[in-house]
Formats: C-alpha cells, sequence, structure tokens
C-alpha cells in the first residue's frame, strides 16, 4: 500500500480542494486500487487573509458626461495597450478594411500621400524639433530611422494606393511611429528605459504629426491624435484600463489576493505551511509520494531541502511548479543559488510540466538530471487554464502509474 500525499497550490479554498481530492482519487484508483490519497489542505491555516481596511474607496458612479469622457479615455488607453504589442496594429487593421483599402481611386498628383508619407518619414530623424523632443525620453535619432524605415515599408505594402483621408493617414501613421520607437527604445534600454504616461504620448504623436506635414499640428489643434481610427479590437482590452476595474476593485481583489497573497505570505513565513506537509507526510503509510502542485511544490521541495524525510517519502511529485525558478533567482529560501540538493533529498523527484503553463519550470537543468526528471504534457489549454489542467489530463495519470505505481 502506497500513501500518496496531495499538496494543492495557491488560491484553493477548502470545497475546491474537496473536489481536487476526489477527482484525483477517483483518477488514481481508476489505475492503481493499492493506493491512499492523504489530505493536505493547507489553504484556510497558512494561506493569505483577504485586504479589508487597505483598500481605496469605490469611486462613485459618474454622470452621464463623466461616464462619456472616462469612456472616451479607455478607449484610447486600451488602443494603445494593442499598439504595444503591434506598433502597425492600426495599419494592418486599415489595410484589411475594404472601406480603405486600393481601389480604382486614381491619384489626382504626382506623388500619392502614401508616398509622401513615406519620403517625410525617411526625412524624421533629420527633424530638429522632433528629435529634440524624442531625446527628452529617450529616443535617439538611430531608434526613429529605424522604426520611420519600417513604417514606411509597411505603408508601401499594405497602403500603397489607399483612399484615406491624408491628415487621417498621417495620424495613424504617427501613431506607428512613436509606438514602434517607444517599444524599441524599451528594448534597446532595458530595464533602465523609458518611462512615458498620457501626455508624454500626446507630445510625441504631436510632433510626429508636425514632422509628417499636418497643419494642426503645427497649431496645437489635432483633437485627436492620441485616438485610433476604426479600431474594432479596442473593447477586448478596454476593460482592464478603465475606471470599471476601480469600482469592481474590491471583488478583483477577492480573486486574485488568495493566489498573490498566498505566494508573498509563504515567501515571508512559509513555517507553518511546511509543518502542514510534515505533519501530512508523518501521519501517512510508508512508502508515501507526495503530490504537489504550484506553490505546494515549492514548500515541498523547501520541506526536503530542511528535513530529513528520506526513509519516509519515496518520491516527490511537482506539478507546473516554480522551485527551479526561484532556486535561480536565488530566491528559494531553504536554499542558496548554487549549493546542492542535500543527500537526504527524496531518492526520486519528478517534475510534471506543461510548455503553454507560464508558471511551471524544468528543474533537471537546473538541480541535475540525477536529481529530478521532467515530464512534458501537453493538456490544450491556454496560459492559466493549462496550470490546473493537469488534474483532468488523463496521461498524467497514466504516467504517475507507470513510474511509481506499478
Amino acid at each position: 500500500m502506497t500513501s500518496v500525499v496531495l499538496v494543492h497550490g495557491t488560491g484553493v479554498r477548502e470545497a475546491d480542494y474537496v473536489a481536487l481530492f476526489g477527482k484525483v482519487s477517483a483518477q488514481l484508483e481508476k489505475l492503481c486500487c493499492d493506493l491512499t490519497l492523504v489530505h493536505c489542505f493547507w489553504g484556510a491555516e497558512h494561506g493569505a487573509r483577504l485586504p479589508i481596511d487597505s483598500l481605496p474607496g469605490q469611486p462613485a458612479v459618474p454622470s452621464a458626461a463623466d461616464a462619456a469622457v472616462r469612456d472616451d479615455e479607455d478607449a484610447v488607453l486600451a488602443s494603445w495597450a494593442l499598439l504595444d504589442a503591434d506598433p502597425l496594429t492600426e495599419l494592418r487593421i486599415l489595410a484589411a478594411d475594404e472601406r480603405y483599402s486600393p481601389g480604382s481611386h486614381v491619384p489626382s498628383q504626382d506623388e500619392t500621400p502614401p508616398e509622401q508619407l513615406c519620403r517625410r518619414l525617411r526625412a524624421l530623424p533629420r527633424d530638429p524639433v522632433l528629435t529634440q523632443v524624442l531625446a527628452i525620453h529617450g529616443i535617439t535619432p538611430e531608434v526613429i530611422g529605424d522604426v520611420a524605415d519600417e513604417v514606411a515599408r509597411t505603408l508601401t505594402t499594405l497602403l500603397p494606393d489607399t483612399q484615406l483621408d491624408s491628415s487621417v493617414l498621417r495620424r495613424a501613421v504617427a501613431r506607428a511611429v512613436v509606438a514602434s520607437a517607444l517599444v524599441s527604445a524599451e528594448e534597446r534600454q532595458g530595464s533602465t528605459g523609458i518611462s512615458t504616461d498620457g501626455e508624454t504620448i500626446d507630445d510625441l504623436v504631436k510632433g510626429t504629426l508636425a514632422a509628417l506635414g499636418e497643419p494642426g499640428a503645427a497649431l496645437g489643434v489635432v483633437s485627436d491624435g492620441a485616438r485610433l481610427l476604426g479600431f474594432p479590437l479596442w473593447r477586448s482590452a478596454e476593460w482592464l484600463t478603465s475606471w470599471r476595474v476601480a469600482r469592481n476593485r474590491p471583488k478583483i481583489s477577492d480573486s486574485t489576493a488568495p493566489p498573490i497573497g498566498d505566494i508573498l505570505r509563504y515567501q515571508a513565513r512559509g513555517e507553518g505551511l511546511r509543518s502542514c506537509i510534515a505533519a501530512a507526510v508523518a501521519s501517512a503509510e510508508p512508502p508515501v509520494v507526495v503530490l504537489a502542485h504550484s506553490l505546494g511544490g515549492v514548500a515541498c521541495v523547501d520541506l526536503f531541502n530542511q528535513e530529513n524525510h528520506y526513509d519516509t517519502v519515496a518520491a516527490l511529485v511537482t506539478v507546473g511548479s516554480q522551485a527551479a525558478y526561484l532556486y535561480e533567482m536565488d530566491a528559494l529560501s531553504s536554499l542558496p543559488f548554487g549549493k546542492p540538493l542535500p543527500e537526504y533529498f527524496p531518492r526520486r523527484w519528478l517534475n510534471a510540466y506543461d510548455p503553454r503553463d507560464p508558471l511551471a519550470y524544468l528543474a533537471a537543468p537546473v538541480f541535475g538530471h540525477d536529481k529530478v526528471t521532467d515530464q512534458s504534457f501537453n493538456t490544450r489549454r491556454p496560459l492559466l487554464r493549462a496550470h490546473s489542467a493537469y488534474w483532468d489530463h488523463k496521461p498524467f495519470y497514466t504516467w504517475l502509474n507507470e513510474e511509481l505505481f506499478q
């Protein structure tokens, strides 16, 4: 008879743990009947407490006029969030919009608006006013030159004969230039790079518009410089940037504080959680397999680094866990970076991960392939969904059975 101690991760309520315990128990029983699953629910006693007095008060519901202003600002903020991800997004969307795509339009002048813009784009690094504005924010002429070339190529490729109004096209191009320049500058300068606020963005866009020949920019009357044209995707990100976040702050805090708070509390005072795991191990009939998810796996690694459970624990299985990541950052409380695992660490350590799980890390390259075995799983779930999908993944239980219970 093998005992399996089930250690949960962050943000798990007792009802959630009971459901998880039943699910894991049922799956293991299908594969091996000679097992006993042992409870180790630590969330109630050793998890984080929800904030009470530190939350700012909820803002009042705005008037219709105020709400309109805030919604307008939300649209701009969300649009720029998308430009942060891909500075050329707006130009790509405009190129795909049949209202603005090339048609039978024949320009009446020798030089089309896109051609005029490309010429002005390539002259941006030599514009004395613009380069002075950019320099204040750490953006060099070399950066703006590279960015201008990229935007010009995109404009020539995607919108060579667009029917967009010249002023509208200049604004879209200016936003692409500024967004690209900010991204490029941050990539080059790293964590010590530029910092910008909304007013800075407005100044950069207006300066770029002036250099691109926008008449209104020179007079300071370009009222819509920061707003993206016909941007159908901004609503998908609007909620993240809006005043609605402030209004729902208590609700959001209730859902996010437990997982984040559990990690912070463990890093500050993790001895209680480790003692809880040690007690569960002591109560189980040897041999014991400890099956630990996420932060639970980190706590187990810390426990077995600090205490000798070699004769009791036959194997440690960490699932979607971060012990290796913390160790590399020299933030694993039980083991300074560079120091090896102790001789009394459990004889077998298996580490399950899904490459799509953003909270899962390889352990073997960090602690040694002779100390731990990594096993990849494709749960076919995205991002944080993948972090908990192991418990429904049949290949995961088949692997456990083949590795430990046969």
